[in-house]
């Protein structure tokens, strides 16, 4: 089974630890752990995270669920809420997320890789695009604009291309390393440094 990489983020450093050490039990690989959203969301744009186990009640200036919607609109990443309470409100809104699973605590072992299980069984993990697998000098050109925000109209004006050959050379990008949007070709390309993590401010706002 296609196990993922997983993120952990959680304030509780008891749960934090019980959750890591029932994931190493299963040799799933643990990315990330930390209780603050902003170093997750760092921890997030350095690595190849695939599943992230978030808190919801964390105790910060931004919220868990607003962390895990700005998430999952750069990539598919997988989600998996832990809550300490029953709040139908929260809950509510979480669900507007499309997580994967909403574990309440106390939760067994079991409970939290049942929920994986069946997350790689229903559509499983995607897998990583091999790190020999780089982007030409056009298509690293389209990138960096992409990154800066830009319209494929701007694009095409900026390259001295037409919008056609833009557009032919979006999907080409998309399906070469199997992503679905803008935003995921932009974290890929912040995660291989193939770009400066300097482009991508206007591409997320």
């Amino acid at each position: 089974m296609n196990y993922p990489k997983v993120l952990i983020v959680e304030e509780d450093s008891l749960t934090s630890e019980y959750l890591e050490l029932i994931l190493n039990y299963y040799d799933i690989n643990v990315i990330g752990v930390t209780g603050n959203l902003k170093n997750g969301m760092d921890i997030f744009l350095k690595g190849d995270t695939d599943l992230i186990i978030c808190d919801i009640n964390l105790d910060d200036e931004q919220s868990s669920i607003d962390f895990v919607r700005t998430a999952k609109k750069m990539s598919p990443v997988h989600v998996i809420f832990l809550s300490g309470s029953n709040d139908d409100k929260i809950l509510k809104k979480a669900l507007r997320t499309h997580p994967d699973a909403y574990i309440t605590k106390p939760f067994s072992h079991n409970q939290l890789i049942v929920s994986i299980k069946r997350i790689a069984a229903e559509g499983g993990f995607r897998k990583d695009v091999p790190v020999s697998e780089k982007p030409t000098k056009r298509e690293l050109e389209i990138i960096e604009q992409l990154a800066k925000g830009m319209t494929s109209f701007q694009i095409a004006s900026a390259l001295n291309i037409s919008f056609e050959t833009v557009q032919t050379y979006r999907k080409r990008i998309l399906s070469k390393f199997r992503v679905n949007s803008t935003s995921e070709i932009i974290v890929l390309a912040l995660k291989r440094n193939w770009i400066n993590s300097n482009y991508s401010g206007s591409a997320f706002r």
